[in-house]
């Protein structure tokens, strides 16, 4: 915080909890702490789930506290600086029927704040104030001083004025002197200043400023016209062709307050039944001027005029229209002072942040004329309190949480603290007390006849009118000696009476001469005195300044050792962080390099996964092919037997050459009974024999195998309605099924379903639509509802071919990816002459590596078997067989 500015200090009063109310929600903790509690009914703990908060002030007063009490901890300091030419504001901000009004104005026989601000100033400066009308304002925020004759003159013309006004238009006057006066004075006055006090009475309504003493307004209209703001020329702010009524004592003041708060405007609401529809403003004016010289009249020099301010607010409550109930000329009334009220929070949250921040926004003062009356005291000089006035029932919650808000910003502001004016500079002190011991000395001096000697001061009576005709004139001329004879005798008694008095005066300055030479030893012995201590002192003081500059180098010395210290350490420190960034520079660059490893060790794994594959790859290429080789050597072998055979036995037979990875039943019948039946049999089979039955080779019917689909199988199957339909060649082939899309208890009773399989589609890795067959086994619980006993998974897989190209492939091309049919395909139908037609199949572990691969149907099965059919129309075992075209 800067050195030279002050913060806003904010108290805090609570008021007595009102009658019918149980629970306050506000409770003084100690004298620095507010607790708020948020009752049930409250809007933040419905709908917030606020809960309890703690706020804290310079000072808490409960509600027991006195006025007394109150203005001394929280006033009174602003009255004193007033007296010093500070300025100072007080303003007292809560909501409706908080007690603010009670707290600056109070009742007659338990003032306020305000009222004993004007007592204990009148009761400090009233032996120093200066006549009447010494001081006149000058309508630009400032003072003029006139002469004794002009200030006489305004003073009589003011009472003449006062005693020829209309009778209509007097005021009935009341004595406020039986009201209860404060009797407390503050120190620091200057005794040769001479003060007046100006008092003014505003109100802001509706955003206008009005003037709660011009009378000359009220005769001309019935409506007051408003006020406007300016700016003087040290950029303080002011209010124009107001009414400033010089005051000199604390009951005039009162009574213009009283007579201010009777034109206040106040309403009815449903919260308050003396509610304040108007923010007021009671400025205090302290004017201050050195006297001459003598100490006998005011200097008139108008730069040496030292004017200081003590405004005291009473802001308007905000209020809710919810609780309120407003309507009409009320409405508009609330409108106006919740956005007073909300400018002002805003200028200080704004003048906050610039403070704290070092920000440069605009603070909108000129938002409201509130705000911008006070503009001065937040950028100018001065101190600046708050009082917060809370109403603790628990239907006032809400509002004070808002109240608090603004207290805690409030709290924040700094103000830039006054400086001590001085405006005796160059003027000798003391100039007021010297005239009053001169005049007291003059007016005491008696000499000790002098009340028998009050009438020898005088020749006698005047000379006679006489009216002479002629020279011997008898009756005049006796008259005449015998009065100038008198006069003689007076004049004689005078002479006698200037001797006596010489030689009392005489004697009078031969005893003040003594005394002088008296008081001269004295003053001489006491100087001789002073000055042998002032001696004793100065060499007392010349041993502590050898010690003070022994300390000094000390001190020096050891200030040096600790700035090679503080450099070491600060060295250290810098040394200290540069190892700490290598450390973590070696440590990021350890860490790169582990990722770097990482990374470079997945990548060896891949590259080994990889060629370890493709050798795996290579391996089973030539282990076929070493087998084939064989095979094919085998083949060779068992011809010549054959043919050995054939050529013993006479009987001919073709040859068969074997195939790679093939197994084929003709091998092994060889030795069998030969088969009349040809390979057009096996197209009839295929083309024309129903699916329910197969001939023999001997005629007759043999039945189709079936070893899943019964008649007492029933499916239920659960497609959900996003599943989309594919054209692949192998389908479910269900014969007693019920499709569902969401399956309920009742499907599973009416249709006596004992299957049940679920069609779920995801997409693959190959962006595909794979669909899986989830099924399972439905029974009936002993609660006469059903469970499912999930048994077999099927997916199936589609896959996009690849486009065949039509041409014949050459022998130059190569044969590096050439495969046979049986590597092809993994089915096949083998027939020869005189045998019946066979099926031959590889393992299904085998992938398929023909690059021209058409659409691929994949099943894989988990359970015994699947209802899919096969060439002879017979399921197939899911053992058996993996389908792929």
């Amino acid at each position: 915080m800067d050195a030279y500015k002050d913060p806003v200090k904010v108290y805090c009063r609570i008021r007595p909890l009102p009658s019918g109310s149980t629970e306050p929600c506000a409770v003084a903790v100690n004298d620095k702490e507010v607790r708020l509690s948020p009752p049930q009914e409250s809007h933040a703990a419905r709908v917030n789930n606020a809960n309890e908060s703690s706020h804290y002030f310079e000072r808490v007063f409960k509600e027991d506290v006195s006025q007394k009490e109150f203005f001394d901890t929280f006033a009174l300091p602003l009255v004193e600086d007033i007296v010093r030419g500070k300025n100072g504001l007080l303003f007292a901000y809560g909501n409706t029927c908080s007690g603010k009004t009670y707290t600056m104005a109070g009742s007659p026989s338990e003032i306020g704040v305000l009222p004993r601000c004007l007592d204990v100033l009148f009761n400090t400066i009233n032996p120093y104030q200066a006549k009447k009308c010494v001081f006149t304002p000058n309508k630009l925020n400032s003072f003029d001083i006139q002469t004794e004759a002009e200030a006489s003159f305004e003073r009589q013309y003011k009472a003449t004025s006062q005693a020829q006004g209309t009778p209509s238009r007097s005021k009935r006057k009341v004595d406020y002197s039986k009201r209860f006066h404060e009797d407390m004075t503050v120190r620091g006055i200057d005794e040769d200043n001479a003060y007046t006090v100006f008092v003014s009475f505003v109100e802001i309504y509706n955003n206008y400023i009005y003037d709660l003493l011009d009378d000359t307004s009220l005769e001309i209209a019935r409506t007051p016209g408003s006020k406007a703001l300016r700016e003087d020329s040290a950029r303080g702010m002011y209010i124009s062709n107001v009414t400033e009524t010089e005051v000199t004592n604390a009951d005039e003041a009162y009574a213009l307050l009283v007579r201010g708060q009777q034109r206040r405007r106040v309403a009815y609401t449903r919260l308050n039944h003396e509610s304040s529809r108007s923010h007021s403003i009671f400025n205090v004016r302290l004017v201050q001027a050195p006297l001459d010289n003598d100490g006998e009249t005011v200097l008139r020099d108008n730069s040496r005029v030292a004017i200081s301010q003590l405004s005291l607010v009473d802001l308007a409550g905000s209020e809710r229209t919810a609780r309120t109930n407003n309507e009409g000329a009320r409405l508009k009334e609330a409108g106006n002072i919740n956005s007073s009220l909300m400018v002002l929070r805003t200028c200080m949250e704004t003048l906050r942040d610039n403070q704290l921040c070092q920000n440069k926004k605009m603070i909108p003062y000129r938002d409201s004329k509130l705000t911008y009356l006070f503009k001065s005291y937040f950028e100018g000089e001065g101190k600046v309190r708050l009082v917060i006035c809370l109403n603790p029932q628990a239907a006032d919650y809400d509002e004070n949480t808002h109240v608090m808000k603004f207290a805690s910003i409030t709290q924040d502001v700094t103000v830039t603290r006054a400086k001590d004016i001085n405006i005796n500079q160059g003027l000798t002190p003391g100039r007021r007390r010297a005239n009053i011991i001169y005049k007291e000395v003059v007016k005491n001096i008696r000499f000790e006849d002098d009340k028998n000697s009050e009438g020898l001061f005088s020749l006698g009576p005047l000379f006679p009118n006489y009216l002479m005709t002629t020279p011997d004139d008898k009756d005049i001329l006796p008259a005449l000696m015998k009065f100038l004879r008198e006069r003689s005798s007076h004049r004689s008694a005078l002479q006698t009476e200037l001797k006596r008095r010489e030689e009392m005066f005489r004697k009078e300055l031969i005893r003040f001469d003594s005394e002088y030479i008296t008081i001269s030893k004295a003053r001489m012995q006491l100087y001789c005195y002073k000055l042998s201590s002032l001696n004793e002192s100065k060499a007392a003081i010349s041993n502590k300044d050898r010690e003070v500059q022994s300390l000094e180098r000390k001190l020096k010395n050891s200030m040096e050792k600790i700035d090679l210290l503080q450099q070491t350490v600060n060295s250290l420190e810098t040394e200290h962080k540069t190892l700490e960034h290598q450390i973590m520079e070696e440590r990021r660059i350890a860490d790169d390099e582990r990722r770097e490893r990482g990374r470079l060790k997945e990548a060896v794994r891949g590259a080994v996964f990889q060629e370890r594959e493709k050798w795996e790859k290579e391996c089973d290429k030539r282990v076929k092919k070493t087998q084939f080789q064989m095979k094919s050597k085998l083949w060779e072998t068992d011809e010549k037997l054959r043919l050995l055979r054939e050529i013993v036995e006479s009987t001919p037979t073709k040859p068969v050459r074997p195939t790679e990875g093939v197994v084929t039943r003709s091998r092994a019948q060889d030795k069998r009974t030969p088969v009349t039946k040809n390979i057009s049999d096996v197209t009839n089979m295929n083309q024309d024999t129903p699916k329910s039955s197969i001939k023999s080779s001997k005629g007759r019917e043999v039945k189709k195998y079936s070893r899943r689909s019964q008649p007492s199988d029933v499916w239920l199957e659960h497609k959900p309605d996003e599943n989309v339909e594919e054209d692949t060649l192998l389908q479910p082939n269900l014969r007693k099924k019920k499709t569902v899309e969401t399956p309920k208890v009742n499907d599973f009773t009416k249709s006596l379903a004992n299957h049940y399989v679920l069609e779920h589609q995801e997409e693959d890795s190959n962006g595909e639509i794979e669909t899986q067959l989830i099924k399972g086994d439905v029974f009936e619980t002993e609660t006469g509802g059903h469970s499912v006993h999930f048994t077999d998974v099927e997916v199936l897989q589609k896959r996009k071919s690849v486009e065949v190209n039509s041409r014949k492939r050459r022998s130059s091309e190569g044969s590096a990816d050439w495969t046979d049919v049986e590597t092809r395909c993994s089915m096949a139908i083998e027939g020869r002459p005189n045998m019946s037609p066979a099926i031959s199949y590889k393992p299904p572990n085998r992938p398929s590596q023909h690059p021209r691969a058409g659409v691929q149907n994949q099943a894989r099965r988990d359970a015994r078997f699947s209802p899919y059919h096969r060439l002879d129309g017979g399921p197939v075992p899911y053992e058996s067989f993996d389908f792929t075209k």
